[in-house]
């Protein structure tokens, strides 16, 4: 065959020409053919043909034989379905032409998805002619436009696919659901696999093509021949599809849908029972409530065993006791089988190593008992047991009492109790043991407030006394239903008793000024010649305030201390100066005399102090602590002679007069005290 002469321009097009005689169809060998040698009336090309040019065959012509008309021209037109003429290749045949059909081509680079018009012009002598139109499809998207495909269902089949079943159908059946965009031809093509994270290089074992008599009844089936599922064993296995249409568009793999296949007739390699402990290795109480006590929270797994069935129930015995049956899901292991608080105690309290084994039954039979495992178990408490274990709320202990030091009504504290610690008071559980420890809790605090230890010799009902700290009762001052409760415990399992409400209503009135000293020097110190001397005693000031009514109790607490600030308090030297307030007093304040100079003063030789607060309670309710202040107290005259009502005038000049030797030794007692601030 004669080649033509072939020019190419890929986007140049030319006007529909005029006055043109149709010519025949072009043929194009690719379009796909159905059984019957039918061209896709759409004419589909395959997807394996994108890749290159389109290959074209004109039908032969009456060729031009006359030298000086020139060449014949093949102008090939490509273009979306409906639009004008488009050239995308042209052509030349020189004289003379051989005969027989011409090929042609549309370049690759319009195989755009879509529907295109081909066709071509023939020119001869300058007059063209165009052919018939030939309807073209490239079809580049996947079915369900590329979108992953939901699982298959399953048909006829409930539960397993078992050998009774395969043997009476021969089969399983499945179905796909229709998706967006479905078309005759397409088709599903189908894998079997036993993992459940399968490799793109996975087999397929079928493909099932669907016609549009299936599409219309929604009937999109596949079959799944007994001897492919036989062939790959039992177990859990798991079936999904991918899509491909006539064109050869592929889309991604569907869900996978979970089986189990049944096909072994006797359960075996029954393995030992395993039993989950409690962070001690063994079965204790708190482990047993972890969960619904009615079920159990203990509980034995059993692993998967050879030839595991839908109908299969497991038969496990503890410790001598059996246990309801549980079946089977071949597709979920382990089995968990809950342990009963009756079965657990069946045997007592312990401590005990219990005994675990269990059988499998199905209708043909049941088999021999597992190997066995060994679980060790302490169930005991300290105090007496209950109904509701293992239930840690055991309503039979005793409530704790509660009450304050100072107002002594029970389960109460008021205001006369500020400062104080709080007594506790219950009555011992049944039984007792030495070693034993009673924890008690106080409010929202989640470590013990106070702890008691059982000793040899108490006895179930003795008064056991708590001392509950004011650091703890501070931190909830104002509760009218404050919780406190104890547990008990053996060092292995808990008790916890009922909760006592403790009305706390300790108000507290914030913010008091400090106390001053009036005759202490600009640098706060009472020194051998301050004005009243030291051996006449101190004069504490406490200022009026508004907090303050007639008949309320303003306590003045004193305490000598070694050091200059407050610190180091020397024990024994301290007291308490209560007064009843008048209600000048409480306007205008008052002074407090502390006037035992052996006992409170005398200690402070050498640069100490006296630390004061005072505290207020009020004859309405309401107590109060006021700041701290302290006064440096120097009995020490700078020739070391220590001062007291024998030696100190002598120094001082005349009483109460800082003049001479007394100006002097207090400018030296500043100084002095200066360096030592520093």
């Amino acid at each position: 065959m004669q080649p033509p002469e072939h020019t190419q321009d890929p986007h140049s097009a030319n006007p529909q020409p005029s006055e043109v005689t149709a010519l025949p169809l072009p043929r194009v060998p690719v379009i796909l053919k159905d059984e019957l040698g039918e061209e896709s009336p759409d004419g589909l090309l395959p997807r394996t043909e994108l890749n290159r040019d389109l290959q074209l065959i004109v039908p032969e012509w009456n060729f031009t034989t006359d030298p000086l008309l020139g060449p014949d021209v093949i102008k090939v037109g490509f273009r979306l379905f409906g639009n004008d003429f488009r050239e995308v290749n042209e052509f030349k045949f020189p004289i003379p032409i051989a005969p027989g059909d011409k090929y042609v081509s549309v370049p690759r680079d319009y195989m755009d998805s879509g529907i295109y018009d081909l066709s071509y012009i023939l020119i001869q002598g300058g007059n063209p002619a165009e052919s018939a139109k030939k309807r073209i499809t490239v079809d580049t998207v996947a079915p369900n436009y590329g979108q992953e495909p939901v699982l298959l269902e399953m048909l006829d089949v409930v539960g397993s696919i078992t050998d009774d079943y395969l043997k009476e159908h021969g089969q399983v059946r499945f179905k796909v659901c229709s998706y967006p965009g479905i078309k005759a031809r397409d088709r599903a093509i189908y894998f079997w696999t036993d993992t459940d994270t399968p490799s793109g290089s996975e087999t397929d074992i079928g493909e099932q093509e669907f016609s549009q008599a299936d599409i219309d009844r929604d009937e999109l089936f596949i079959t799944v021949r007994e001897q492919d599922i036989r062939d790959r064993g039992e177990g859990p296995r798991y079936i999904y599809y991918r899509l491909r249409d006539w064109a050869g568009n592929k889309g991604p793999i569907s869900e996978l849908l979970g089986l189990f296949v049944d096909l072994l007739p006797a359960p075996g390699n029954l393995k030992p029972p395993r039993v989950p402990l409690s962070d001690r290795g063994l079965i204790d109480r708190q482990h047993a409530r972890e969960g619904a006590v009615a079920q159990g929270a203990v509980t034995v797994e059993i692993d998967r065993y050879d030839n595991p069935g839908s109908d299969n129930d497991i038969l496990l015995d503890w410790n001598g006791t059996p246990l309801a049956p549980v079946p089977v899901d071949p597709s979920r292991f382990p089995v968990v089988v809950p342990v009963p608080w009756s079965a657990l105690t069946a045997k007592g309290l312990g401590p005990l190593t219990a005994s675990v084994t269990y059988k499998v039954r199905r209708p043909s039979g049941t088999t021999p008992s597992s190997l066995e495992t060994r679980v060790p178990v302490d169930l005991t408490l300290a105090g007496q047991d209950h109904a509701n274990a293992p239930a840690l709320l055991n309503p039979t202990l005793a409530k704790v009492e509660i009450y304050g030091v100072n107002s002594k009504v029970l389960n109460t504290l008021t205001s006369d109790d500020f400062g104080e610690p709080a007594e506790g008071v219950l009555a011992l559980f049944d039984a007792p043991l030495a070693g034993q420890t009673i924890s008690l809790f106080w409010g929202a605090i989640t470590t013990p407030a106070a702890q008691y230890i059982v000793q040899h010799g108490d006895v179930a009902g003795k008064r056991v006394p708590f001392t509950i700290p004011w650091s703890i009762i501070d931190q909830d001052r104002e509760n009218p239903a404050l919780p406190v409760y104890y547990t008990t415990s053996n060092n292995v399992n808990l008790q916890q008793a009922l909760t006592t409400s403790v009305n706390v209503s300790i108000v507290v009135i914030e913010n008091l000024k400090e106390p001053s000293f009036p005759h202490a020097n600009r640098d706060g110190v009472l020194d051998c010649c301050a004005c009243p001397r030291l051996w006449k005693g101190v004069w504490v000031k406490i200022d009026g305030n508004t907090a303050f009514d007639k008949d309320d109790v303003v306590t003045l607490h004193w305490q000598g201390c070694e050091g200059l600030n407050g610190s180091e308090p020397i024990p024994g030297v301290t007291d308490k100066f209560p007064t009843i307030l008048s209600d000048a007093q409480a306007r205008e304040g008052f002074e407090v005399h502390v006037a035992d100079f052996e006992r409170l003063i005398a200690p402070m030789v050498n640069n100490g102090s006296a630390l004061c607060h005072y505290t207020l309670k009020k004859t309405k309710g309401g107590v109060g602590s006021s700041k701290e202040e302290f006064v440096i107290i120097n009995r020490t005259l700078p020739s070391t002679i220590v001062c007291s009502d024998k030696e100190g005038e002598d120094h001082c000049g005349s009483p109460c007069e800082h003049s001479g030797w007394g100006e002097k030794f207090a400018e030296y007692s500043s100084a002095k005290l200066q360096g030592l601030l520093k």
